[in-house]
């Protein structure tokens, strides 16, 4: 067995564990569906500037994501997928490290080990996750070209491609809004681990 293919089992086994015990939770003024959000700007792991307002036009989908979550591991693969299957619609994927536990030199480390295509954005002070509401890693929020929120919420149901019963949220959400349809389901229940923020940020 592989080392890749070790970790691999190990995630899985760990997201059946965590995922049922992911609750819902918003901090105080977090975003709710259909407001709009206002510019931040960010750096990623190799110090290019990212800012919400440069995006503008196009479909922005931020996955808060922690490297020491073995649900966030877990989903390296479905991300890219979901990078590599819009990338050509005007979408743009972005990760974002919030956890006061990582590191920057860590992050950085670790995007580079995992050869990540995905940019990853590092909010060390937790303020984009405080804007938006984001309490678990990974979990997806969903903007339109006008930088309103859309969805938020799971990446999928966590059953694989293929399987029966999965309902890949996100990417259902991506194709009715550049479809001009409804989302039939815009917020959903993450699962994954805890984001804790830094005192500074949530006061806790």
């Amino acid at each position: 067995m592989s080392v890749r293919q070790f970790i691999s089992r190990f995630l899985m086994i760990s997201i059946g564990c965590l995922g049922m015990t992911a609750v819902i939770g918003q901090y105080a003024g977090a975003a709710d569906i259909g407001s709009k959000i206002a510019n931040f700007q960010l750096s990623d792991t190799s110090e290019k500037t990212h800012s919400l307002n440069a995006y503008s036009g196009n479909v922005v989908v931020l996955v808060f994501w922690s490297f020491k979550c073995p649900v966030s591991l877990a989903y390296i693969d479905r991300i890219e997928e979901i990078r590599s299957k819009y990338e050509e619609k005007r979408v743009v994927v972005l990760g974002i490290a919030s956890s006061p536990d990582e590191t920057a030199a860590e992050i950085r480390a670790n995007v580079a080990n995992l050869n990540m295509k995905v940019p990853v954005l590092l909010d060390s002070e937790g303020s984009v996750a405080e804007k938006l509401g984001a309490t678990h890693t990974p979990s997806a929020f969903i903007l339109d070209g006008g930088a309103v929120l859309r969805y938020k919420g799971a990446l999928d149901n966590n059953k694989k491609l293929g399987e029966n019963g999965r309902i890949a949220y996100v990417a259902d959400a991506l194709d009715a809004i550049l479809s001009g349809g409804a989302i039939s389901m815009p917020e959903t229940r993450s699962i994954g681990c805890s984001l804790r923020l830094s005192k500074s940020v949530d006061g806790r």
